[in-house]
């Protein structure tokens, strides 16, 4: 049998959230510490300290003498959830705009073109990885950190399955039409318009 390597608990607790975000583990899944040992191929250990710093964050739960489960979002916190990412998110606008470099814009347009490929070859996982890319990169352009560090802290405690993040389709790619929407807000330095594509963007009013 092949010895597992020590990958440490940030490691594997990043990897586990990527597997609840992408909706590989769903709300209230049971997280059995010997499979996580085989999926990540790291030791007990790191399987341990990953899902106690993740239960101190909420991600996940612990319950005694059962384990460890996904947290459920119900949906009053999803809502309360999504109205704080909306101001954080908006708040940054100026910021973004104020900063962002001709490099800046072009990467973005590099991530939204992956996202969109996604939208109609991707699996489950690419669609979460490529939006989470596009929004990441963006936010983390404004010049505040701690703001910036918030809105992507918030965003990782809303569930992104795609049956919770994009609700069919036309959604979806929707979705992919307004992040080039956003660039272009961006690239002609309009902050409130940026501001209200961020808060429909994340509200996704039906189309």
């Amino acid at each position: 049998m092949e010895k597992r390597r020590a990958k440490g608990g940030d490691t594997v607790a990043e990897a586990i959230m990527a597997d609840i975000k992408s909706g590989h583990f769903g709300n209230g899944t049971w997280l059995k510490q010997v499979d996580l040992e085989g999926r990540y191929q790291c030791t007990r250990a790191d399987v341990r300290r990953a899902l106690e710093a993740l239960a101190v964050k909420g991600s996940v739960q612990r319950i005694p003498d059962r384990g460890f489960y996904v947290s459920v979002v119900d949906e009053a916190r999803h809502k309360e959830l999504v109205e704080v990412r909306v101001i954080l998110e908006t708040s940054a606008a100026p910021s973004i705009v104020e900063r962002a470099t001709e490099a800046d814009i072009a990467h973005l347009t590099e991530l939204a073109e992956a996202f969109l490929q996604s939208t109609r070859h991707g699996t489950a996982a690419e669609k979460y990885e490529t939006n989470r890319a596009f929004h990441i990169f963006m936010t983390r352009l404004c010049a505040n950190r701690e703001l910036a560090n918030l809105a992507v802290e918030v965003r990782g405690h809303i569930p992104a399955t795609p049956i919770s993040q994009w609700h069919s389709q036309a959604r979806l790619e929707q979705s992919a039409s307004e992040h080039f929407h956003m660039i272009d807000a961006i690239a002609n330095r309009r902050v409130e318009a940026l501001q209200e594509l961020l808060r429909l963007h994340i509200l996704q009013p039906d189309v």
